[in-house]
């Protein structure tokens, strides 16, 4: 954990949670993991707007999560540092955990699990 004594780490943690504070950033560094890709390649692959998504960007380099190079007319981005993955699995690792015990509480754990509509072999049709 962190030192709670020096508050340029905290600021710095801090600064990577609020940028993975967002859906369309998380987005971004899912299509990421990848590899390398341009700002036309996310922007179509997310749906938002080339300005967004280069704001989205802007946000990942600033906080060290995204890294940039131009080559040509072309902005290729691509992650800085791995280890947000790691991150966020321990976070999705949590959310499941939750959501189970949400379920279990609930009692819809023990609702059985939907059956698929057999199809009597007469009616199959045989190509």
């Amino acid at each position: 954990m962190i030192d709670l004594s020096q508050d340029y780490m905290i600021q710095q943690v801090a600064g990577r949670f609020q940028a993975l504070a967002d859906e369309n950033r998380l987005r971004l560094l899912i299509l990421l993991q990848a590899g390398e890709q341009n700002v036309s390649r996310l922007t179509e692959a997310v749906g938002l707007r080339q300005a967004s998504v280069s704001k989205h960007l802007a946000v990942l380099r600033q906080a060290g999560l995204v890294t940039s190079r131009r080559d040509g007319t072309q902005m290729l981005y691509r992650v800085a540092d791995a280890s947000v993955y790691q991150m966020c699995q321990v976070v999705c690792d949590g959310v499941r955990k939750r959501l189970r015990e949400h379920s279990q509480a609930a009692g819809l754990d023990s609702a059985p699990e939907p059956t698929r509509r057999r199809t009597p072999r007469s009616s199959r049709s045989h190509k």
